[in-house]
């Protein structure tokens, strides 16, 4: 029996990224540079090889995970969805700038800044600005016509989704003989499931595609090194300005 190791990678840069507003649920479009980061975090894979691959709904999961098993050598690899991999639903908070929606958030718990809030809360802020617009949008203080059910989750809501998806995978990775899997989700909800394995560790967000390794065993996950590592991206980005990789900068990560 092989030891099952989940690759849980963040999407790709998406214009929402680049424009520095709140995405959640949305599909917002890859970027031209997020499809260059797509080729390069898949060539540093190279040499991984997995037994499946999962990801979340969206866009910007399925390119991601598409594209990084394509330029490894993964091709063969099927990639089964999973809505429980998304983001963190913002509710009406989507679409809205990040700066100002996390200044609402930090006031609603009572602080006249961000930066006030990561001195008194460290990192673990970036976390519990869920549960802030988690109330604020079911006070609706935006006055959005949302439904209930399509408003805000809170942390709780994440991290039980995340935790039920990610069990599912690795205990049908373990059950299949174990081996590696890629698990393509989004930066926050992939933070939220991480503060339930580890809540020591430094939330500041990933970047795109940080990836962090996962030992599975028995119900229980384990970090293997370090966390949001983007050693395969950088592996990449050097094979391909060496030159390795010519031939393949035509193709796309469609």
């Amino acid at each position: 029996m092989r030891d099952t190791i989940i690759y849980l990678a963040r999407h790709t840069e998406t214009t929402s990224n680049a424009m520095r507003i709140m995405q959640g649920w949305s599909d917002f479009p890859v970027t031209q540079r997020g499809r260059t980061i797509i080729r390069r975090f898949g060539l540093g894979l190279k040499g991984v090889t997995f037994e499946a691959a999962y990801c979340g709904t969206l866009t910007r999961h399925y390119l991601t995970a598409r594209g990084a098993l394509d330029y490894s050598g993964n091709e063969s690899v099927d990639i089964q969805r999973d809505p429980d991999l998304r983001e963190d639903n913002f509710g009406s908070f989507e679409g809205r700038g990040i700066a100002e929606t996390d200044l609402a958030g930090v006031r609603h718990m009572g602080y006249a800044s961000v930066d006030e809030a990561l001195a008194e809360r460290g990192t673990t802020i970036n976390l519990d600005l869920q549960d802030a617009w988690h109330e604020l949008d079911a006070a609706n203080t935006l006055g959005t016509n949302l439904d209930a059910k399509d408003r805000a989750e809170s942390s709780a809501d994440v991290r039980g989704r995340m935790g039920r998806a990610l069990r599912k995978v690795g205990e049908a990775t373990q059950a299949n003989g174990g081996g590696n899997v890629l698990v393509v989700s989004s930066g926050l909800s992939i933070r939220q499931f991480l503060f339930t394995v580890d809540p020591s560790l430094d939330f500041t967000g990933p970047t795109n595609p940080a990836t962090t390794r996962l030992r599975y065993e028995d119900g229980t996950f384990t970090i293997i090194g370090t966390p949001y590592s983007t050693e395969y991206y950088e592996c990449g980005e050097r094979e391909e300005l060496a030159g390795v990789a010519e031939g393949d900068g035509g193709r796309t990560a469609d």
